[in-house]
């Protein structure tokens, strides 16, 4: 599904940092000179859409940089990885395919390219080249790559950004596909847009034209915002990448260890008061990502 969003831009206060600016603009030429449609995706998106459009509290701050990118075929991937690196920014990251480095920066910050489109197979895994000994799930990245979000970065320098609907979707597949040994830091930044969505410009639309979500959230524009959430990553989402989150909500194992992650990671201690707000922010999501996913016909 194809979602269209109006341009938005960085606050003239919260500029990006300079290195990653750099980046950034290496990445657009590039790409668009190879005609690729790209898209930030990952810490960074969320930081930019949260913090650098919003104005909101900063959630962890990175340096590092993830884009999804679409591909016809394996030699178009290596054709950006070698423009990238011939502009002579950046160097391979022996041992890990879809990563470069950035030498212009004391920190040697990094960029993750994942690739996604003609390269899939069964199942939106994709299997790298040259052995396909290294698998990856990209589920998630088409619909993110559809409803990204056209943000002006800088002047001259518009960029295609991941949605929070998409961040959320990207991040529970995340997790889900590190299981049963999987991190606890994405359920935390799954919960750190959860909680902050309806503060991500939708405040007034939650007063003006979802007066039953306000309503089924006790008038807690916040908890609301959840439910928001919910609805619109349902929207997005082909129907192979919704299963995988139906499944992850229907198992009681593997739920009740995603919320104790978000427990652990985002609370930091056990206070029932707040073990209750996570749940109904919880549950608030789950109904509204089932209702709002499309009938069976």
């Amino acid at each position: 599904m194809t979602v269209i969003w109006p341009t938005l831009k960085i606050r003239p206060d919260k500029p990006l940092d300079a290195t990653q600016l750099e980046i950034m603009r290496h990445v657009d030429h590039v790409a668009r000179s190879l005609h690729l449609r790209y898209f930030v995706a990952g810490a960074l998106a969320r930081v930019i859409l949260l913090e650098h459009v919003h104005g909101q509290r900063p959630g962890p701050a990175t340096r590092d940089i993830d884009f999804g990118v679409t591909v016809k075929d394996w030699p178009t991937f290596q054709s950006l990885k070698n423009g990238l690196i011939g502009t002579g920014a950046f160097e391979s990251a022996p041992g890990i395919a879809q990563r470069l480095i950035y030498i212009r920066s004391i920190h040697r910050s990094w960029i993750d390219l994942v690739p996604f489109g003609g390269i899939e197979q069964d199942g939106r895994m994709i299997a790298w080249p040259p052995d396909r000994a290294m698998v990856m799930n990209v589920a998630g990245f088409s619909e993110a790559a559809d409803a990204a979000i056209e943000i002006e970065i800088a002047p001259g320098l518009t960029m295609a950004v991941a949605s929070l609907p998409s961040l959320a979707v990207l991040k529970l597949i995340t997790w889900l596909d590190r299981w049963p040994e999987n991190r606890g830091k994405d359920a935390q930044d799954f919960f750190h847009i959860l909680s902050r969505y309806a503060e991500a410009g939708n405040m007034e639309r939650l007063y003006d034209s979802e007066p039953d979500l306000m309503a089924r959230a006790d008038f807690d524009p916040d908890l609301a915002g959840a439910g928001l959430l919910g609805r619109e990553a349902a929207q997005i989402c082909l129907p192979e990448t919704a299963l995988l989150i139906t499944q992850l909500f229907s198992d009681r194992k593997a739920f009740e260890r995603f919320t104790s992650h978000i427990l652990s990671e985002v609370l930091m201690d056990s206070d029932s008061a707040r073990a209750e707000t996570v749940r109904r922010y919880l549950d608030l999501f789950i109904t509204s990502f089932n209702e709002g996913l499309p009938k069976p016909r």
